[in-house]
């Protein structure tokens, strides 16, 4: 039989903790603080047993469900009739992490928090389909989990969010299935990755993976994009950008060597036309070949109102000479964008949230972006005119 689970209180940690597959059931509450009280108490609820469905979460540690702000719930099961007596009037931000909980009690709880605005689901099981219908959602962060036959989480629908700003996969989304109905203000989408079969539609537009399959109409409310390339595309990066016209910033993750990227003969009519609002792009693993130089050049010669664009370098191609052979083979001064700079640094370039999702990585306008102050003597400043 499982251990009686014990409780602790203590002030609450910076961000919530990742759980672990064999961690016990935890479920971290915040409430909302009096005036002058300090810090809003933590409630933690752990048992020596395994996790998920061996381990029940027990309804008393919900007795602050009238004025939580934040919930994590991690490692337990959630019975259908421990749900049915839940109420969240001012719950802001849930995260359910490892948890086992049905499709009628998921959309139960979700129903029982109307003022939620970030949601995580990470690694949970139990359900099938998850159906937004939410006036006050602006964040969501879904992993796809399959865990055994039956309690795959293979789809996603967005029926109606008129508040939603974020939409965020995590990690391997596997066969994740996405469709985005009424999502008018959506402005921030990623994780699209090469490795990944999941599929994002947006009415008429169809993406698969990280390539766009189809589209006949546009999604102009998309600025933000963060996409994950084995092999470095930009064939597929090119077709995102007529996908989303409007976007502003552009996180890039490439771990192989990447594909012959040649674009002046090719995309020569396409540039014409095509209007390029990119102000930043954020590039993880530049190794300064060929392909890399191409695609990078694509964009700095294009790119008519490029701000910024850094480039995350090895440590070993940090230095002087690495720097002044990639102004040459970038042709920085004949940049598109004369007030564009260009930016290497050895130190990661931004922050991937799917290393150890937290609900609290929902909450920012651009949740990629990096925000603490980079290491000391891991910055270059490269501009055509310095």
């Amino acid at each position: 039989m499982p251990a009686t689970p014990s409780y602790r209180a203590s002030s609450p940690p910076t961000r919530a903790p990742a759980a672990a597959s064999a961690r016990p059931c935890t479920i971290s509450t915040a409430t909302e603080p009096k005036p002058g009280s300090g810090p809003p108490p933590w409630t933690d609820c752990r048992s020596s047993t395994t996790p998920s469905s061996s381990s029940r979460a027990p309804a008393s540690v919900f007795r602050f469900s009238d004025t939580l702000h934040v919930a994590t719930i991690g490692e337990c099961h959630l019975t259908d009739s421990t749900v049915q007596a839940l109420h969240f009037p001012k719950l802001q931000k849930l995260a359910l992490n490892r948890v086992s909980i049905s499709e009628t009690s998921l959309h139960t709880l979700l129903a029982a928090c109307p003022a939620l605005e970030c949601l995580l689901i990470y690694a949970s099981t139990g359900f099938h389909c998850v159906r937004i219908n939410s006036s006050s959602l602006r964040s969501i962060g879904v992993e796809g989990f399959r865990y055994q036959k039956g309690l795959e989480f293979p789809e996603l629908v967005i029926e109606n969010a008129p508040s939603l700003k974020s939409l965020l996969q995590l990690g391997s989304c596997g066969f994740l299935h996405i469709s985005v109905i009424s999502a008018p203000k959506l402005e921030t989408l990623g994780y699209l990755s090469s490795g990944s079969s999941s599929r994002l539609v947006f009415d008429s537009a169809v993406i698969q993976g990280f390539r766009v399959d189809s589209f006949t109409t546009t999604v102009r409310t998309v600025k933000i994009l963060a996409v994950d390339m084995e092999a470095l595309s930009l064939d597929a990066v090119i077709d995102l950008m007529r996908c989303f016209p409007c976007l502003e910033k552009l996180y890039i993750q490439s771990t192989g060597p990447g594909k012959p990227n040649p674009w002046r003969r090719k995309h020569q009519n396409l540039i014409r036309s095509l209007n390029i609002r990119l102000k930043t792009v954020v590039w993880r693993r530049y190794r300064g070949i060929k392909s890399h130089v191409d695609f990078a050049k694509f964009f700095l010669l294009n790119a008519r109102v490029l701000e910024l664009m850094t480039i995350e370098v090895d440590g070993k191609d940090y230095n002087a000479a690495f720097f002044a052979q990639q102004r040459e083979m970038l042709q920085v001064d004949s940049r598109a964008s004369r007030g564009a700079r260009l930016r290497f640094t050895s130190d990661w370039s931004y922050h991937n949230i799917s290393l150890d999702p937290s609900v609290h990585d929902l909450d920012p306008a651009d949740p990629f972006e990096r925000t603490q102050p980079p290491k000391a003597d891991t910055n270059f400043m490269l501009c055509g005119n310095c």
